[in-house]
Order: structure tokens, then C-alpha cells, then sequence
């Protein structure tokens, strides 16, 4: 039983620092301490092709069950504190009530089947809008995703976010909320596309929670407080392909009777099971070392203070969607794209915001009316998860070409500021044919980093304007 407390202790303890990471992540702390907790999470490993990741994920879910559910994935840590939260206000009002002599009937869970035509269709329409590129769908049930938009609702509240994303980040607290208060881990076993494919490879792990007949007195305790909800104690089996690894179940059961084991053998015509044997602690801490899987990176940020923000700057109407070096095209970015707004979180600019465009719900787009993208910040590039913008060098940005500048002459005051702040020589001066000085784009050499558009001193609209262009090129 000691053993058992421990793995426990553990499971809370990883989740705990899993949880605090990605949380800080998206309110764009500490991107180059903990970022590589984002190439973690499998729905964007898969879009982005991590091979790494999708072996190691699935690996440890052959060996040791959904222990990515209950540690890693940061909205079903999200649930279970909920449930937990849950429990003691249960307990809370439980004692009131027996002070008061009366009784409360706390909310207990129960065995649910399996509804596989559910988890399996809303896994095969996700797989479908990822082949055709609706990427918006995919975002909406994505678990990574839906948590960073909650955290990004909360943060965006009184500071001007865009209304959907209120709606759609809070929507979402309060469905995960009640249904996690209700259902438990209900969101996970019958809606998350994650959870459904891990759950079909937990199917045949190798470590499994198992119950044993011979010891279990059918007190019914360790059903009633799991929040998955895959406990048969009719007929003591456990539908591994929903449970999470949480080990409450262990915890609460006075008898002995509920282990984490390899899958045992049955001892005879009895039909009892045969005492397994038992997982070691070793064995443990090397499935948590498999989990964390990489060295944290130290190195301090240093980024320049850049220029006071121009205020009251206006979002021009654009050709074309700009999107960030290390994406191929918009097209490339937007069919990869989960919006789960990590980028914007940690975009040190401010050029990156969700899009209010039905076609590219809540996924980002670029804008500099309050920054401009700097030649020497790679950010976005090395925090993405997704591969919708991919790693690229410091030195190697400014020769990418993402929107070519062009000026509106009439608007243009010739004050030059253009010409000095360009970081490529892209922008010169010349006199047109009404004799005004006014700047002029050399396309060819413009990067569309928007500098000059940032820094343009009129307003509300620039005088000179960063339109996109369809494929980048270097």
C-alpha cells in the first residue's frame, strides 16, 4: 500500500509541475525554461510530424496505460482538479449537515459502458477536418487547445480581446467544469480525440489496474470515486481503455485488493484472479523519466526594450493573410494550425492575435499596429508544438520573405523614418511626378517584417501597408 501512495504522489506531483509550466506558457512566461512542455502534447506532434513524440507518447501508453490523461495533458489535469475540489466541498457540507442533523447524499460516480460509437466518430470527423483543412473544428475539441484559450479568456478579460475569444475560452470553462462536477473525466472518454487513441492503445498495456477477487468484499467504495467512470464492480473489470492511471482507486480500497501490475493470469476454474506482481518503484521513475523526456533549457531571454508603442494605430485592410517566418504559406499554416494561442501568448510584439474570421476561427494572424516582427526573434518558431511554424536560425529570418511594403503617396508625409528603420534597405526616397518626396519599396529586398508600418508616425492608418504574398520564399 506504501508503494501505491507513492506512485500516487508522484502522478500529482509531475502533473502538478506540468500543469504550472504550460500555464506560464500561455501567459508568455518562461517560453526558453519550459516551452518544450508544449512539444509534448500529441494532437500537435502529430500535425507537426514529431515522430519523437508520437513513439514516446505511445510508447509509454503501451507500457503504463493513459498516464499522459492524468500528467501531461494539461486539460485533464485541469478536470481532475475540479474533482477533486468537488470531493471537498462534499466533505465540507457532509459535516455541516450531520451537525445539523441532517443527512446530504454527497454525488458519487458509477459504471458507465463504453459509448464507441461517440469517442470513434468524433475521432474520425476529427481526422477528416484535419485532411481537408478545417482546422477550426479541430481546435474547437482539441484538449491543448481548449485550455490555452481558457487561459488567454481569463487574461483577455478588460484588456480588449477579441469578443469570440471570450466567448468560445470561457464557454468552455464552464462546459468542462459542469461536466467534470457531473460526469468526471467524461469530456475525455467520450469527446477528446487523444484520450480515444490512447485509450485504444491502453487497451493492451502492459501495466493495467487490476481488482482481486479473492480479497475485494464489494463495499463498491473504489466505483463510486472513479471519475472515469470504468469500473465494472459487478463484475470486477476495468475498462483500461478509459481509465487514466489516476491510482484513487488503489488509495480507496481498505482491502488490498486493487494493484498496478503486469496483466495476471487467471488461477482456475474459480475464475479469481492470481496475485500479480508488482510494479517497482524503479520501474515507476523510469515511466516518469520517459514522460519528461528532455533537459530544461536555461539560457535568459534578451530582447532589446525596443520603442514606446505607438498608440491608436488601426489594423489596415491587407492582401492576403500574413503569417509568420517558419510557416511555408498561410495555406501550410492554417491546415496545421490548432489555435491554441501559445504563440500568441509568448510573442514578445504583441503581432500575433486570434483571427475573428470564420474561416480561421481563433487561429492567428498578424498585425503591427502594435509591434513589428524583429529580425532577431524566433519565439513563435521555437515554441510552436504544432509544426505550423516551423524552427528557424536567428540569422536565416531576415532573408525570408513573408509580405512585400507598399506606400500610399498621398497619405506619406516625408518625414523618412521608413528609409532609416528598414533592416534590409528595402525602402528609399524618391520624387514622384507632383514633385513630393515620398518613400518607395524596393520589393525584391522587402522582408514584410512590418517595421516600417509599426513606426510610421501617421495614423490611424500607416502610410505604408505590408501586404501578404502567398508562398514565402528566401
Amino acid at each position: 500500500m506504501i508503494l501505491w501512495n507513492m506512485l500516487r504522489k508522484i502522478r500529482i506531483i509531475l502533473a502538478a509541475v506540468f500543469l504550472t509550466g504550460i500555464t506560464l506558457l500561455f501567459l508568455g512566461v518562461g517560453a526558453r525554461w519550459w516551452g518544450w512542455m508544449a512539444s509534448l502534447q500529441f494532437l500537435p506532434a502529430c500535425l507537426s510530424l514529431n515522430v519523437a513524440v508520437i513513439a514516446a507518447v505511445l510508447l509509454v501508453t503501451f507500457v503504463f496505460g493513459r498516464i499522459y490523461c492524468s500528467v501531461i495533458c494539461p486539460l485533464g489535469v485541469f478536470q481532475d482538479i475540479v474533482i477533486a475540489l468537488r470531493r471537498r466541498l462534499d466533505k465540507i457540507f457532509a459535516r455541516r449537515m450531520a451537525l445539523r442533523h441532517s443527512a446530504y447524499h454527497a454525488r458519487k460516480f458509477s459504471f458507465a459502458k463504453e459509448r464507441k460509437w461517440l469517442r470513434y466518430g468524433v475521432l474520425a470527423l476529427t481526422v477528416f477536418a484535419i485532411l481537408t483543412g478545417f482546422q477550426g473544428a479541430v481546435a474547437l475539441i482539441a484538449p491543448y487547445s481548449a485550455y490555452g484559450r481558457m487561459i488567454r479568456s481569463i487574461i483577455g478579460i478588460g484588456s480588449g480581446a477579441p469578443a469570440l475569444l471570450l466567448a468560445v475560452g470561457l464557454g468552455s470553462y464552464l462546459l468542462i467544469i459542469v461536466l467534470s462536477v457531473l460526469w468526471g473525466r467524461a469530456w475525455c472518454n467520450n469527446i477528446c480525440p487523444v484520450g480515444t487513441v490512447l485509450g485504444t492503445v491502453s487497451r493492451h498495456s502492459v501495466f493495467k489496474i487490476h481488482i482481486d477477487e479473492s480479497k475485494c468484499v464489494g463495499c463498491l467504495s473504489c466505483g463510486k470515486k472513479c471519475k472515469a467512470s470504468c469500473i465494472d464492480m459487478e463484475h470486477h473489470t476495468i475498462d483500461t481503455s478509459r481509465c487514466v492511471d489516476c491510482f484513487d482507486c488503489i488509495e480507496n480500497c481498505r482491502e488490498g485488493a486493487i494493484s498496478f501490475s503486469v496483466a495476471p493470469r487467471n488461477s482456475g476454474g474459480s475464475g479469481s484472479l492470481s496475485r500479480p506482481d508488482s510494479l517497482s518503484r524503479r520501474g515507476f521513475l523510469s515511466a516518469a523519466a520517459v514522460l519528461t523526456g528532455t533537459t530544461l533549457a536555461a539560457d535568459e531571454l534578451k530582447l532589446d526594450g525596443g520603442l514606446a508603442e505607438v498608440i491608436d494605430k488601426q489594423d489596415p485592410h491587407r492582401k492576403g493573410f500574413l503569417v509568420p517566418p517558419g510557416a511555408s504559406s498561410a495555406e501550410d499554416f492554417y491546415s496545421r494550425c490548432t489555435a491554441c494561442q501559445l504563440c500568441v501568448a509568448s510573442c514578445p510584439s504583441h503581432v500575433l492575435r486570434p483571427s475573428t474570421d470564420p474561416g480561421h476561427l481563433l487561429q492567428p494572424r498578424m498585425g503591427y499596429e502594435k509591434g513589428f516582427c524583429r529580425p532577431e526573434c524566433t519565439v513563435c518558431s521555437d515554441i510552436c508544438p504544432s509544426g505550423a511554424i516551423r524552427p528557424i536560425e536567428k540569422d536565416r529570418k531576415t532573408l525570408i520573405h513573408i509580405g512585400h511594403a507598399s506606400v500610399d503617396e498621398a497619405s506619406c508625409i516625408s518625414c523618412g523614418k521608413c528609409v532609416r528603420v528598414c533592416p534590409v534597405g528595402a525602402v528609399v526616397m524618391y520624387d514622384n511626378a507632383e514633385g513630393k518626396r515620398v518613400a518607395t519599396v524596393a520589393r525584391h529586398q522587402c522582408i514584410g517584417c512590418g517595421k516600417c508600418e509599426y513606426l510610421c508616425p501617421v495614423r490611424p492608418l500607416s502610410a505604408i501597408v505590408v501586404d501578404a504574398i502567398e508562398s514565402h520564399y528566401e
